[in-house]
């Protein structure tokens, strides 16, 4: 089974924010230590230890009720998030376009690639959408 692809290019709002896994340890009082993950690992021929960030990314898309009353774009893009939902929330692969403008419609092309899911509910963002002028698209990066 092909993972389907998420192939409109962004041309609403897009916020990307990277979620750095970290502890938090409580020392007692007011004293508090963080700790960032890093995932170290060999690289292929043996050599050396590369640190490389342990965490992932959320994107988040605004569209307004201006892109949904004149946009048939927005529909598809409704239907295509309609059908993930359905399928048991089903992963796509979205292309960040701050690393590739242009989504690769086969999902072949791996720069910019990121697996993600849809965090939300269709039918609620189209509320949102009527009463507020504006919704969020948010997905998750996912582990394959």
């Amino acid at each position: 089974m092909s993972i389907p692809v998420w192939t409109w290019p962004v041309e609403y709002t897009l916020v990307i924010d990277p979620k750095i896994e970290e502890s938090i340890l409580y020392l007692g009082g007011r004293s508090i230590k963080t700790v960032q993950h890093e995932t170290p690992f060999t690289n292929s021929d043996g050599t050396g230890v590369v640190r490389s960030r342990k965490g992932s990314f959320e994107f988040t898309v605004r569209v307004t009720r201006k892109n949904y009353k004149g946009d048939e774009k927005f529909k598809e893009i409704f239907g295509f998030l309609m059908a993930r939902k359905e399928a048991g929330n089903e992963s796509f692969y979205f292309y960040n376009p701050a690393e590739k403008l242009t989504p690769d419609p086969t999902g072949a092309a791996t720069l910019g690639r990121y697996l993600v899911k849809f965090l939300g509910f269709p039918r609620v963002m189209l509320t949102k959408l009527m009463v507020f002028d504006f919704a969020d698209l948010v997905f998750k990066e996912v582990q394959s």
